[in-house]
């Protein structure tokens, strides 16, 4: 009987335009992701006014979706491990689009707060399957930039509701960009049916379904000769089809401290991330320097996240997850040094530039590396639970901010503080790449 690695043919494989279809559908679907984890704040001030309530009672309203992302990573990446990735996106996109569509219909801020933690529930189920599906369709020397190109679809995303507020809030009132963030992400799950396959090799884990996988052969290698009657398999460590995530299997087979170590740097990259996300463009406008300027690094941040997140992710396909600690190192003297007194505008922007590429960059890459660090079995829950529990980071990132102002600290030490988060995660990646150096000697076989 002939059989076929899975594995192997997809780690080998040519770039066929079947790669860059599958890569479009999922970037698509973290950019409708990326725009609804920004539209209440652009529907904010709208809100404030029509409402007549303070800025502060909206506070709440823009924490609930972390809160729900919270509890959907982990509950739709259950769903991708369990029942399948496509599945599991599709009902995050539709779930996500059901409750954002809803909120065009708020008549108050509980309903509109209630709203946004159910929408964060959809949020979080995206991001986990989509990085499992594409990582296992990509081949394996290009697999890591694969990945952060599809993360970079948040950023891309949340570039949209501005477009959205400014051309259509004029007429269409704060609704409108609750109504275009809902229907987006309905759309696109819909049209993801038909559009996207299932995991090949969560397929052949589930087994039964011989026929899709020979249909997915084809496209990803049309040369290679498939008989009737071949078998599928996969290799040794991307798990048995009786062994399907929960999170209990988080911690079971050696993949504890695997799993505690990502997700603590999930929690401090997170909070750092968010820190500068939050306070970045006031910090820059209080140092002396115009609102101008302030709006300028905010964006320069972003878009240096990209960029970073890029190339980071060409360098895991290079040397390995080992550039995880190279980058936290760089990191801390890059942050740090940003919040130096007496920056000129321009070095202040290049410094807001090359600390997106260190921090948000990291960030992408880590979403990437997480997606290749766990099995196909196990995959979807590992990056869900790392990308939940990291929604930590993200909510306690702004809070520190405020305790900051709040003891009225100079400027330097928002970077000061915001530095120990790279620092941290540098030496956390040391253990994490030991720890995965010793399990792979005990598994000499990987994916």
């Amino acid at each position: 009987m002939n059989e076929i690695n899975v594995s192997r043919l997809i780690d080998t494989s040519k770039l066929r335009p079947y790669h860059f279809w599958l890569t479009f559908w999922c970037l698509l679907a973290i950019m409708a992701d990326g725009f609804d984890l920004l539209n209440a704040s652009i529907a904010g001030p709208a809100l404030i006014k029509e409402w007549n309530i303070s800025r502060a009672s909206l506070g709440p309203v823009f924490s609930a979706s972390f809160f729900g992302f919270f509890l959907g990573a982990p509950f739709f990446g259950y769903l991708g491990d369990r029942y399948g990735r496509k599945l599991a996106i599709i009902l995050s996109l539709i779930f996500l689009g059901l409750a954002t569509f809803a909120c065009a219909f708020a008549t108050d801020l509980h309903e509109l707060l209630g709203l946004r933690f159910l929408s964060g529930i959809g949020l979080g189920g995206v991001i986990p399957n989509v990085i499992a599906l594409n990582s296992e369709f990509a081949p394996k020397r290009l697999r890591a930039t694969f990945l952060v190109v599809i993360s970079m679809g948040i950023s891309l995303g949340g570039s949209i509701p501005g477009i959205v507020g400014v051309t259509l809030m004029p007429t269409y009132g704060w609704p409108v960009i609750f109504i275009v963030g809902g229907v987006v992400p309905i759309v696109v799950g819909l049209l993801m049916i038909f559009a996207v396959p299932e995991s090949i090799k969560f397929l052949v884990l589930r087994g039964g379904r011989d026929e899709m996988v020979r249909r997915l052969i084809r496209r990803i290698d049309p040369d290679l000769a498939v008989p009737t009657g071949t078998q599928f398999v996969l290799d040794r460590d991307e798990g048995s089809a009786k062994r399907r995530g929960s999170v209990i299997e988080l911690f079971r087979g050696g993949w504890a401290v695997v799993t505690i170590l990502v997700w603590l740097i999930f929690v401090l990259n997170l909070m750092s991330n968010n820190l500068l996300n939050a306070w970045l463009p006031m910090i820059v406008q209080t140092s002396g320097h115009s609102a101008e300027q302030g709006a300028y690094a905010g964006t320069l941040y972003q878009l240096g996240g990209s960029f970073g997140g890029l190339l980071i992710g060409v360098f895991i396909d290079r040397i390995g997850l080992k550039i995880f600690a190279v980058v936290f190192a760089i990191a801390v003297p890059v942050v740090a040094l940003t919040g130096t007194p007496g920056f000129s505008g321009t070095l202040l922007l290049a410094m807001a530039f090359f600390s997106g590429c260190v921090v948000t960059g990291m960030q992408n890459a880590l979403n990437a590396g997480a997606g290749l660090i766990y099995p196909t079995w196990l995959r979807a829950n590992g990056v869900g639970y790392a990308l939940g529990v990291g929604r930590i980071g993200s909510i306690t990132g702004p809070l520190i901010g405020s305790l900051l102002a709040g003891m009225e600290m100079p400027t330097s030490a928002y970077f000061y503080v915001t530095a120990i988060g790279p620092l941290c995660c540098a030496i956390l990646s040391l253990f994490l790449l030991r720890t995965l150096t010793h399990k792979r000697q005990q598994e000499p076989v990987t994916a």
